[in-house]
């Protein structure tokens, strides 16, 4: 079994949908690999015009990207895939729509991500995010 933690394979994956290895993407630039936006006044003092938050290195975008992931997953956000609230039994589907990444293209790279970085064959579009949680 791979040594990844399954919520960082899903961090990694929605870095790599968003490009964020390659100098000329905005999450590169942002150094925000989730193209996360700020929904608290506590963050608008770091965004772009998009509201886009913008982070001081990749590390603490990557960071606060797991932790978002963490709550999303665990349905502790009001964040909204295909059908509603996000909650534990919500699909890959759901979350990557929360991400605004609704293209087939993102899904279906974001499950051969997922399986090679897993080193499984489990992870399916319907995979449900309580699967992201289990074995931390």
């Amino acid at each position: 079994m791979a040594n990844v933690r399954r919520i960082e394979a899903l961090a990694d994956c929605i870095g790599f949908l968003n490009d964020v290895h390659n100098p000329e993407s905005l999450a590169y630039q942002l150094r925000n690999p989730g193209l996360c936006r700020a929904y608290s006044f506590k963050q608008l003092n770091a965004v772009d015009k998009n509201g886009y938050r913008i982070f001081t290195s990749l590390i603490g975008g990557y960071r606060f990207l797991v932790q978002d992931l963490e709550w999303k997953c665990s349905g502790q956000t009001r964040a909204k895939g295909e059908t509603g609230k996000l909650k534990p039994t919500s699909s890959l589907t759901d979350i990557l729509k929360s991400f605004r990444m609704t293209n087939i293209e993102f899904l279906m790279q974001a499950v051969k991500y997922l399986n090679d970085a897993l080193q499984t064959e489990e992870v399916t579009a319907t995979t449900e995010l309580k699967f992201f949680l289990e074995g931390e």
